[in-house]
């Protein structure tokens, strides 16, 4: 699982494929010589409460449709495809007839758009597992009362229903995404349509037929998605979100609101289950594409003192920082006049990404008063500052 895990950096095998031809159209030879980015155990779908603790899982819940097998990604100049074969049916949902709910199935790629675990938002909050962070977008179909209804992108980078209500509406105007820090709680989602036109929707919304595509086999085993990468949109500086020679981290997921599984316990009954493989590591190439064999660790690539969040900031923010190399560290606070108020750390410490919390407090524990407070990240030679606001 990528994780933030205090490690030397892993090398993952990588294996090297020529260009794939994937037609969206449920015939599945195509795929033949794609291969598996990742299994998933049998019989291994679990809740959706997202209250799982950090060392433990979610409760196990028998739902067969949702039950993930295998996985397979890969890409062409233009497109993101991923493949998922299940014990179940994928899409299969019931249907508003007879008192029976209408129900809701998700067939779900999230994307570190970024390979950063800062921006983004991490798996746990959706009740998904297993977890990590810096999921920054999805390409993602659903299903609802019995048939496909949309397949649509997703932004998760808003931190709070503030921070929605100000941005989202805007940068989707713009055809912008801020790879920022964010929640599973708030996202933008939208259909993007070939002329550029482009479509709010909502879970259970109207059906719109935009450029996402998918295919089930006749059986229902097996479900492929094709997904344009200029519907992920732009940075604000300009920059495609998704693009040739960039390394992504993927985790594919399928859920469900269980009216159908074994578990319901009756037709209105709604048992959601989801079940989500480990992620991936991927390198999106042309013409050819490069998939991790096994699970990636992220490793960084410069060293660097990252924007706290939030900030302003009272009394608690969150200072990251990554490193390429084992290195002594010392990272320090120091106000306005020079002074070192805080020490929060002085040791070795391996390449990874790190985070730690700050309360606003000085080295003997009193309470800070507001003002400017700077950061400071030492590492032999170099040295990144970031500057604090703390507002009471």
């Amino acid at each position: 699982m990528k994780r933030n895990l205090l490690l030397l950096i892993m090398f993952v095998p990588l294996l090297i494929i020529g260009q794939n031809t994937i037609t969206i159209d449920g015939n599945f030879d195509d795929w033949t010589d794609v291969p598996v980015a990742m299994t998933d155990p049998a019989d291994d779908v679990h809740d959706t409460d997202g209250d799982y603790a950090d060392d433990g899982a979610p409760s196990y819940v028998a739902y067969s449709d949702i039950d993930l097998l295998e996985v397979k990604f890969t890409n062409d100049a233009d497109n993101l495809y991923g493949y998922i074969k299940a014990t179940g049916i994928i899409g299969r949902t019931s249907v508003d007839s007879l008192g029976q709910k209408a129900g809701r199935y998700y067939f779900i790629f999230t994307i570190d758009t970024d390979n950063n675990d800062i921006t983004g938002y991490r798996l746990k909050e959706g009740g998904y597992y297993p977890d990590s962070k810096g999921y920054d977008m999805n390409m993602e179909v659903e299903f609802y009362n019995g048939s496909y209804n949309t397949g649509h992108y997703l932004n998760h980078e808003f931190i709070s229903e503030a921070d929605y209500n100000a941005n989202w509406l805007n940068d989707l105007n713009n055809r912008v995404v801020r790879l920022a820090p964010g929640t599973y709680d708030w996202y933008s989602q939208w259909v993007m349509f070939p002329n550029d036109s482009v479509e709010v929707v909502v879970d259970k919304g109207p059906v719109h037929y935009g450029i996402i595509e998918i295919a089930v086999s006749e059986d229902g085993h097996e479900a492929e998605m094709v997904a344009p990468m200029w519907g992920f949109l732009k940075t604000p500086e300009g920059d495609p979100i998704i693009d040739l020679n960039r390394t992504i981290i993927v985790s594919a997921s399928l859920e469900g609101s269980g009216e159908l599984s074994e578990g319901s316990s009756g037709p209105t009954h709604s048992n959601w289950g989801s079940d989500t493989a480990e992620p991936f590591t991927y390198e999106v190439k042309d013409p050819a594409t490069a998939i991790t064999l096994s699970p990636a660790v992220n490793a960084p690539d410069k060293f660097v003192l990252h924007a706290n969040y939030p900030n302003p900031f009272n009394p608690q923010t969150t200072i990251s920082y990554s490193l390429v190399k084992q290195q002594n560290i010392r990272l320090s606070i120091y106000d306005v006049n020079g002074r070192e108020v805080a020490l929060l750390v002085n040791e070795q410490k391996n390449i990874g990404n790190y985070t730690i919390n700050w309360t606003a407090k000085s080295q003997n524990g009193q309470t800070l008063p507001s003002g400017i407070y700077f950061a400071v990240l030492q590492a032999g030679n170099e040295q990144s500052v970031q500057s604090m606001l703390l507002l009471k």
